[in-house]
Formats: C-alpha cells, sequence, structure tokens
C-alpha cells in the first residue's frame, strides 16, 4: 500500500474518526521505533564489559584527546 493511498483512505474518514486515526498512527510509530532500538540494544554482560574496558583505559592513560573525540563523533553522525 502507498503512501497516497493511505492518506486518501484518511481524507475519507469522518471527522469524528480523525483523532482515533491520529492515536493509532501514533501508535505505529512508536512500535516501529521501538522495533528500531531493539535492534541496537545490548545486552547487560555486553554493556557492562565495555564501560569496564572505557574504566581501565581511562585509568591506564588509553584516552582520546577531547577535540579528537569531538571530530570522531560529528564525522559519524553529520
Amino acid at each position: 500500500m502507498s503512501y497516497d493511498s493511505v492518506c486518501e483512505q484518511v481524507k475519507t474518514l469522518p471527522e469524528s474518526c480523525l483523532e482515533d486515526a491520529s492515536k493509532y498512527l501514533t501508535f505505529l510509530l512508536y512500535q516501529y521505533n521501538q522495533s528500531q532500538f531493539k535492534e541496537t540494544a545490548e545486552s547487560e554482560e555486553e554493556f557492562s564489559a565495555k564501560m569496564q574496558k572505557g574504566f581501565d583505559d581511562m585509568k591506564n592513560g588509553r584516552v582520546t584527546p577531547l577535540d579528537e573525540a569531538f571530530s570522531e563523533i560529528k564525522r559519524r553522525f553529520a
């Protein structure tokens, strides 16, 4: 089903149904976003191991200068 087709169907709804349709679309978008988030989630063990490695690196002086860290962040997310 295309986006245009859905829009046309919504246009034919009685005005009294628009609030329910809007709530349902919001719910669908929420579900979609949650499913995307779950794919990037990591286990408690993985998270703890990464945090421990970062803490150990910091204690042992294996750090990245702040300007390099921000440059890397900008490069990845720009």
